[in-house]
C-alpha cells in the first residue's frame, strides 16, 4: 500500500512539472503582445495595417482649356480600386495640393490658377485603407503656361489679296480676356470704313485650348482714290484691360494727274514770251508750254516737252519764241503717267 502511494505521488509530481514547464515556456508570448491582455498597460500600442497596395497611374493628361485663371486637365482613368485623386501644382517651385477628387474621377478645373504663369501639374490615385494608410500612383504630369492678365488681343493673318482697289484679308483675333468672338474694324486714314465680328471658324482651338475655333474673319478694305499717302488698318477691338491692337497695317499710295501750276509771270522781250511758274507737283514727268487764240477755246502746245522739275515749290520757265498778237492766251500743262493738268490762264 505504501509502495502504492509513492507511485501515484510520483506520477502526480512529474505531471504538474510537465504543466508547470508548458506554463513558463507559454510566457514569454504572452509579454510580447500585452495588448491582448483584458487589462493592458499604459504604454501599449497596436501596430496599423499596411496600406493598400498603390493603384494605377492616369494616363493620357491633357489640358483641355488653358485660360488666364483657370486650366481644365482630363485624364483616363485605369486605377482600380482607387479612394481617390490628388492634384498637385507647382509654381516657381512651389507645390500646393489642390482640393481630392473622388474615385473613378476623369477631369478637374483649377480656378485658381495664377495668371502668366508657367504652371506644373502632377494627378496621382490614391488608395487608402479604414485607418488613413495611404499609397499614391506615380504621378501624371502636364506643363502649361497661363495667359497675362490683363491682355491686349492678337491674331494672325492666313490670307491676303488685292483685287483692283480692294484688299481681301482672313485671318484669326483673340483677346486672352475672353472667350468670346471680337470685334474688328477696316480703318482707313483713322476713319471707320467698316466693322465685322470675327467669329467665323478659325483652326485655333488645339492651340489655344479653352478658347474656340470661332474667332476668324473675313473682311474687304477699300482703297482711297484721292491722290496720296494713304494708311488702311485692320483693327481689333480690346475688352477688358489692355488697348486696340493693329492686326495688319498697309501703306499705300494712290496714284494721279500731277497738281497744276501757280502764279504764273509773262515776260514779253518783243522776240519771245517768257512764262515763269510756280511748280506745285513733285510726280510730274514733264510740261508743255500751251498757247490759245480763242480765248481758251483750243489749246496748241508750244514747242517741245520741258522736262521735270525736281521736288515741288520750286520755279520753272517756258519760253515761246514768237510774236502773239494781244489778247493771246498762255498756260502750263503738267503731265505724268495717271493724267495732265493745266494751270490758269495768263494773258498777253
Amino acid at each position: 500500500m505504501r509502495g502504492t502511494i509513492r507511485v501515484v505521488a510520483g506520477i502526480a509530481a512529474a505531471a504538474f512539472g510537465v504543466l508547470a514547464a508548458t506554463m513558463v515556456g507559454a510566457a514569454p508570448a504572452l509579454a510580447m503582445n500585452p495588448c491582448d491582455s483584458d487589462n493592458p498597460p499604459d504604454y501599449c500600442y497596436e501596430m496599423p495595417p499596411p496600406p493598400p497596395p498603390a493603384p494605377l497611374s492616369p494616363a493620357n493628361l491633357v489640358a483641355t482649356s488653358v485660360l488666364q485663371t483657370s486650366v481644365t486637365l482630363q485624364w483616363t482613368d485605369r486605377a482600380v480600386g482607387e479612394t481617390g485623386y490628388r492634384i498637385q501644382r507647382t509654381v516657381s517651385g512651389v507645390t500646393s495640393t489642390l482640393p481630392e477628387l473622388a474615385a473613378d474621377s476623369t477631369g478637374f478645373t483649377d480656378t485658381g490658377a495664377p495668371a502668366g504663369r508657367y504652371i506644373d501639374y502632377y494627378v496621382s490615385a490614391k488608395a487608402c485603407n479604414l485607418d488613413g494608410g495611404c499609397s499614391y500612383s506615380t504621378a501624371a504630369h502636364i506643363a502649361v503656361s497661363t495667359h497675362q492678365q490683363p491682355a491686349n488681343p492678337t491674331g494672325g493673318l492666313t490670307s491676303s489679296y488685292l483685287y483692283g482697289s480692294t484688299y481681301y484679308w482672313s485671318g484669326w483675333t483673340i483677346d486672352w480676356d475672353t472667350t468670346a468672338p471680337l470685334q474688328v474694324a477696316v480703318i482707313s486714314d483713322g476713319v471707320l470704313q467698316r466693322s465685322y465680328t470675327a467669329s467665323g471658324t478659325a483652326t485655333i482651338g488645339v492651340e489655344h485650348t479653352g478658347y474656340g475655333d470661332n474667332h476668324g474673319y473675313s473682311v474687304t478694305a477699300t482703297k482711297s482714290s484721292v491722290k496720296g499717302n494713304h494708311t488702311l488698318c485692320l483693327v481689333a477691338y480690346n475688352v477688358g484691360g489692355g488697348v486696340d491692337t493693329n492686326l495688319l497695317c498697309i501703306p499705300y499710295t494712290t496714284p494721279g494727274p500731277p497738281s497744276a501750276a501757280s502764279n504764273l509771270r509773262l515776260t514779253n522781250t518783243g522776240t519771245s514770251i517768257v512764262i515763269s511758274f510756280t511748280d506745285n507737283a513733285n510726280d510730274e514727268t514733264g510740261f508743255w508750254l500751251q498757247r490759245s487764240t480763242d480765248n481758251g477755246a483750243s489749246w496748241l502746245s508750244v514747242g517741245s516737252q520741258y522736262a521735270p522739275i525736281s521736288g515741288s515749290g520750286g520755279t520753272g520757265t517756258a519760253t515761246d519764241y514768237s510774236s502773239p498778237a494781244p489778247g493771246t492766251q498762255y498756260r502750263i500743262l503738267m503731265i505724268n503717267a495717271s493724267g495732265n493738268t493745266p494751270s490758269a490762264a495768263i494773258t498777253v
